[in-house]
């Protein structure tokens, strides 16, 4: 709820440019706080400082030098606002916690993670100080008001001791009046309620008789200061017993009205504050589902572990990624998902009970599992088979039996000298290889495919930047007519010129595109590149031979092709007839799929259609039959494998005389890429097969 502040004028914001994400946010954060607490402030004044407040945290996350001072001073802010309700910490962190991580101009990862954790602490810290001020400013003020009625008159004695039974009364925090040795005079019945004592039963205990005496000792030299007169007021965090035995924490304010007279302490209930400290640090470290460790908790530790490894045991580090997850949540709902994700936890924990070992919950569906070994510790091997055989066990929900097991990445007793970050991604990597292969593979970490995965992933994430120096070029390499040796055609090739590593052909630049997610905007730089410069070519040259351009599976299944494909023609004024576009039949082979409906659209619009790694399956010759393809290129492994073997009875030139009588006979023309020498050629040209392309062709 907020309400109108006087003189309350809304702060100078220089204007930033909000994702809506972070709006909803700011939403989601002041209803909350608003639902916690009397707030105030007119609504869109509160909303317009929260989002000061928001801008704030987001900057300070992607600031280096890193810094949670203002995040600091913002949570002093937050009471001097009015946000105080009981709840109003508690759901600032909940919803910043979840909220913060989620937005899509931070990057992910632990760097941001850590400064969320960071800032949320330094905000709660901020807080808290600011709410302990106000405390000590109403204690302070307690305090006045009863030095003002200690030294009043006899006359108003009486009118005093009213005043201070009804502060006693109304008091939130607990006041008890001791004598110079701590005995208890007089104790409101706040303080009964903090110590779990009925109000009668407080009389004739000390000061000294709440704490432990192990824990006495600052109590007692604060208590002397006061008494001695040396200090006016003293402040300190006890743990104080209460009746029942439990510990109770208090913020313990002391205080001596009149020089030689008795002495008033303020206790200042902090059990719930603590609490709620120690819930945030808890939460901050741990998953709220299935209640392990989580990532940075799991990083912590495995950074203390390998300084103090056995090092004839070492360590073993398990990286998994539940296989059927999304497919669960997707058809049976988040609720069966959550009820997998916590059996999976137990299961996985129960499984290392004679262990020294750690699991945790990285991600959604990815666990990882720390093993400081022993001698009987059961080798890689035998504990991935474990982990499989008890995560394929079903649970049972809501009549749905739901298994999951995973594919696992496996860092098996790593040499000295890797720190945690590095065993963390030597586990990702196995992990990514692992899949790679499959479901419910596992793959064990190998230092030397690891450094050929890295060589791949630099490439990988270099592209867009050799693209944008202009690295990137388009060949041509013409297409042959095996019966006669003319020129029928130009295929339209990238080519990556490497400052380190020589030239990349095309199918290597577009796997790491593929891989990338840039196959779509570097698939259509090509087509339009290439398209322009034959159109260029019937101009200038009256060349009019055919362009043909070879698709991914991602751009042959993209719902736009047909557009990004009209509106290429339509720039470069090419006919569409004189572009010939292939697809994989891998990606005309899925069902339901994108792809085959995009050639049949491009056949329809006129663009001359062709499959790309054309074999003998049955669905590939069905393809003839069902599709308005015009042309065929047959695998390249085949055309490997026959290069290796050129037997007219190897199993291999048997399929591929059946595969060329079957094509021809559907009226369609077969390609051969590939084709490196003049004897390859004749080879291909006795077997029936139309056009080559390849080194031996190449301008």
């Amino acid at each position: 709820m907020t309400a109108p502040l006087p003189e309350s004028p809304l702060p100078e914001v220089l204007p930033v440019t909000r994702s809506a994400p972070r709006l909803k946010l700011v939403r989601t954060w002041a209803n909350s706080l608003g639902t916690s607490a009397y707030i105030p402030l007119e609504s869109a004044e509160f909303e317009l400082r929260l989002t000061g407040v928001l801008d704030r945290l987001v900057e300070a996350l992607g600031r280096d030098p890193f810094s949670t001072g203002r995040a600091h001073v913002d949570g002093g802010d937050l009471v001097r606002w009015g946000c105080t309700g009981p709840e109003s910490l508690q759901v600032t962190m909940e919803v910043l916690g979840r909220g913060l991580p989620a937005l899509p101009e931070l990057p992910g990862g632990t760097r941001v993670a850590e400064r969320v954790v960071l800032l949320l602490g330094a905000l709660a810290a901020g807080y808290t100080e600011q709410v302990r001020i106000v405390t000590l400013e109403q204690q302070e003020s307690m305090s006045q008001a009863l030095l003002k009625s200690l030294n009043d008159t006899l006359g108003r004695l009486r009118a005093v001791e009213a005043e201070f039974d009804d502060v006693l009364a109304g008091s939130a925090n607990g006041i008890v009046l001791t004598d110079r040795d701590g005995t208890f005079l007089r104790a409101n019945e706040r303080l009964a309620d903090i110590l779990g004592y009925a109000e009668g039963d407080l009389a004739g205990l000390a000061l000294f008789d709440l704490v432990r005496p192990e824990e006495s000792a600052s109590l007692r030299d604060g208590f002397a200061k006061v008494v001695a007169g040396t200090e006016r007021r003293v402040h300190s965090e006890q743990r104080l017993v209460r009746k029942d035995g439990d510990s109770a924490w208090a913020a313990i304010t002391m205080t001596a009205p009149t020089p030689g007279g008795r002495l008033v302490v303020v206790v200042e209930d902090r059990t719930e504050l603590n609490l709620l400290h120690g819930q945030l640090n808890h939460q901050a470290l741990h998953d709220m589902l299935t209640r392990l460790p989580n990532r940075q908790y799991f990083t912590t530790s495995l950074e203390r572990i390998v300084r103090h490894a056995a090092p004839s045991t070492g360590i073993t580090l398990y990286h998994l990624d539940l296989d059927a997850f999304s497919l669960i949540t997707h058809g049976l709902g988040r609720r069966v998902g959550d009820l997998l994700l916590d059996s999976v936890a137990h299961r996985l924990e129960s499984l290392f009970t004679d262990e020294k070992a750690m699991v945790a919950r990285f991600s959604a569906d990815e666990f990882a599992i720390l093993v400081e070994n022993s001698p009987t510790t059961p080798d890689a091997v035998s504990t991935v088979r474990r982990i499989n055989e008890e995560l394929s066990e079903p649970i049972y929900v809501d009549g749905h039996a739901v298994a999951s097991p995973a594919s696992i990445g496996v860092v098996d007793r790593p040499p000295a000298g890797l720190d945690a970050a590095s065993l963390l991604e030597a586990a990702e990597m196995s992990l990514a290889r692992a899949k790679r292969n499959g479901r419910t593979q596992w793959a064990l970490f190998d230092p030397y495919q690891d450094a050929r995965d890295r060589e791949m992933f630099s490439l990988a994430v270099s592209l867009p930047g050799a693209w944008e120096n202009g690295e990137l070029t388009v060949e041509h390499r013409p297409l042959v007519r095996l019966d006669g040796g003319e020129v029928v055609g130009l295929d339209a090739l990238l080519s990556w010129r490497h400052p380190y590593r020589g030239r990349l052909p095309h199918a290597r630049c577009a796997e790491l595109a593929e891989q990338t997610g840039l196959i779509l905007q570097l698939g259509s730089w090509l087509l339009g590149s290439a398209c322009a410069q034959a159109s260029a070519r019937r101009e200038e040259l009256d060349d009019d031979q055919p362009l043909h351009v070879g698709l991914t599976p991602n751009q042959s299944s993209d719902p736009d092709l047909l557009g990004r494909v009209l509106t290429v023609l339509d720039d470069t004024g090419l006919p569409a007839d004189r572009l010939w576009l292939g697809m994989p039949a891998s990606a005309l082979a899925q069902e339901g799929g994108e792809a085959a409906e995009n050639l049949r659209l491009l056949a329809g619009a006129g663009v001359a259609t062709e499959i790309l790694d054309f074999s003998t399956t049955a669905g590939d010759l069905a393809h003839l039959e069902d599709l308005p393809v015009r042309a065929v290129r047959i695998a390249r492994w085949m055309v490997r494998r026959q290069a290796q073997d050129v037997r007219e009875d190897s199993l291999v030139t048997l399929a591929l005389k059946e595969v060329l009588r079957i094509v021809h006979g559907a009226g369609t023309t077969v390609i051969v890429d590939g084709v490196d020498t003049e004897g390859q050629a004749g080879w291909w040209r006795d077997l029936g097969a139309d056009l080559v392309q390849g080194e031996f062709t190449k301008l």
